[in-house]
């Protein structure tokens, strides 16, 4: 059985490679990205079935990179950020949830299994500090 593919999308540099450290130890594939424009690049080659995404890039804006990974690869998203508070307005930026900041990178894990579970319409239930933006 092929791994999944994990994109990574995160501007700080070292929460980007403490969550890579933990999805690879979890038996993911994984690429990261610090910029709105690196990931639609790394994104063309990985074409990842999974994303981590922050919601605050620079140089970039995460709502239109879960928009566009989830429109052209069907990426399953998980925003891992602190702009968790408005859930109504992060409905339909396209992540299925919303892991709010700061986090445990472990948490990551965890989250995106979920997340995973809902891309795929089993019942999930979502941990501490997971809030679900899908519409049911």
């Amino acid at each position: 059985m092929s791994k999944i593919n994990v994109l990574i999308v995160e501007d700080d540099i070292v929460t980007a490679m403490d969550v890579e450290h933990e999805l690879i130890q979890a038996g993911y594939n994984v690429s990261v990205a610090v910029s709105e424009s690196q990931a639609f690049r790394i994104a063309e080659k990985c074409r990842p079935q999974l994303a981590v995404v922050d919601i605050n890039l620079n140089p970039g804006d995460g709502r239109v990179v879960a928009k566009a990974l989830n429109r052209n690869y069907d990426t399953a998203v998980l925003f891992a950020t602190a702009q968790c508070e408005d859930v109504e307005d992060l409905k339909g930026a396209g992540a299925m949830a919303c892991l709010a900041k700061p986090y445990e990178p472990e948490a990551v894990v965890t989250a995106l299994r979920q997340v995973r579970r809902m891309s795929e319409g089993r019942d999930a239930r979502l941990q501490a500090g997971v809030i679900s933006l899908k519409a049911w």
